[in-house]
């Protein structure tokens, strides 16, 4: 046996040695579910969780799911049953976690553009709390309470202006971001809110990017947001409340991985219990409610997603890995530049390595997953590869590009596996169009 991850193994099947989620083979799931498609372990999100709980509930610290990394409804309903929050950034979030069973007050919305369809909906829904990111926002929301008569809670998100060790597409907290507000805007929606009686701002809200490897930004920003609170209750505006976001980065192991039996150090991911720690040390006085909202974190290590080798194209100067998944089932290669390690479902130990770029079939030259990827020289058409660390931000953001299908999700439980998301075909997206159009002027 060989261990990549606690979940995620080779073992013997059919006389020889394949890769594994849990007891489930995933040689035999993709001979029931056409390629590509994800896989999910329900023991992996589950340690997450507990994990999450115990660095974070010790120290009474709140915590809500992101679920803008999956919000599959399986997955979010055992967010739910181990008494999460979550956090949304859209209507359609709200309506999946409320399908999931979240309770509407342990829902945070979150997001700069929130419409007021959105708000009036969401108010009317009873969500627990509003993360507002303008004076323009707070003007709609207190319309929207003012007619309904309805008490609302509400954070002011600031941006801290920190400097974050991230790609420029996923930083959140600093200067010129669309996200928050700065720090001299919060007074002046301080005093705008205390004229409406249905609007209650507690505190504030940070959120500075996503894959954050170190404490140090989230401690700079801390200490500026623990200044502003400061000069706020001299001016009568003691507020109790602080959502510090997530972000909390993860290892994404790289394709060397396979020139060892070890699956990598993961040492680059921020642990939970050191994010704990770090609020404490930086809030040792703070008496009032802290909640974060970790949603990668949480997910990114549950998944895989299993693509098929279309052709293994021979040329100069490195040979072509042809994939049947593509950027449409996995963006993030082509969005962030992002590496997620690409292993054989059948052992490659046995072999020796030898460069690949990998590639899918879609008709743009940002369609690569791998430039110069260390995989086994032996690999061949119809051989399944299997992509590690696709549980957040993968199969949220498929399409259907190229009028490809949107792939198929499945959980796997111990020695069961269940589809939790069917493929969604050209024929299923057809039907919205095939009809007579319908007139509107």
């Amino acid at each position: 046996m060989t261990q990549l991850t606690p979940h995620l193994r080779y073992l013997p099947y059919a006389q020889q040695q394949t890769l594994w989620l849990e007891n489930v083979s995933i040689k035999q799931l993709a001979s029931q579910v056409a390629t590509p498609f994800y896989c999910y372990s329900k023991a992996a999100l589950l340690n997450n969780i507990h994990a999450c709980k115990a660095a974070f509930e010790a120290e009474n610290i709140h915590i809500h799911y992101a679920m803008k990394a999956n919000s599959n409804l399986s997955l979010l309903r055992i967010v739910a049953e181990q008494g999460l929050g979550v956090d949304i950034v859209s209507i359609g979030e709200m309506h999946r976690a409320l399908s999931a069973g979240f309770d509407a007050q342990d829902i945070v919305f979150s997001g700069v553009g929130k419409t007021t369809a959105e708000l009036t909906a969401a108010v009317l829904a009873g969500v627990g709390q509003f993360n507002l990111e303008s004076k323009e926002e707070l003007a709609v929301l207190i319309t929207i309470a003012n007619k309904h008569q309805q008490l609302l809670s509400a954070l002011i998100r600031v941006n801290p202006e920190v400097t974050v060790d991230t790609h420029k597409n996923i930083t959140t907290g600093a200067k010129g971001n669309k996200f928050g507000v700065n720090f001299d805007a919060v007074l002046p929606m301080l005093e705008t809110a205390k004229h409406s009686p249905f609007i209650q701002i507690n505190g504030l809200a940070m959120h500075i990017g996503s894959q954050i490897h170190t404490t140090a930004p989230y401690l700079d920003a801390i200490a500026k947001i623990q200044t502003l609170i400061s000069e706020l209750k001299t001016q009568g505006y003691p507020l109790t409340e602080l959502d510090l976001g997530g972000g909390f980065g993860v290892q994404y192991k790289d394709h060397q991985m396979l020139t060892s039996n070890t699956g990598g150090s993961g040492s680059d991911s921020l642990a939970f219990s050191d994010f704990s720690q770090a609020i404490r040390s930086a809030l040792p006085h703070w008496q009032g409610r802290i909640s974060i909202e970790p949603g990668r974190s949480l997910v990114a290590d549950i998944g895989v997603m299993v693509s098929e080798i279309t052709y293994i194209k021979e040329s100069q100067p490195t040979s072509f890995v042809v994939l049947d998944a593509a950027m449409n089932d996995l963006m993030r290669p082509a969005l962030y530049q992002a590496t997620h390690a690409l292993i054989p479902v059948k052992s490659p130990f046995t072999s020796r390595l030898t460069e690949y770029d990998v590639v899918g079939p879609i008709c743009e030259s940002t369609d690569t997953f791998a430039k110069s990827a260390q995989l086994p020289n032996d690999l061949a058409a119809g051989d399944l590869m299997c992509f590690l660390y696709t549980g957040a931000y993968c199969a949220v953001m498929s399409n259907s590009y190229n009028s490809r299908p949107i792939a198929a999700e499945v959980l796997v439980d111990d020695d069961q596996a269940y589809v939790i998301r069917q493929a969604i075909t050209q024929e299923n997206l057809i039907a919205f169009e095939q009809h007579t159009a319908l007139k509107l002027i």
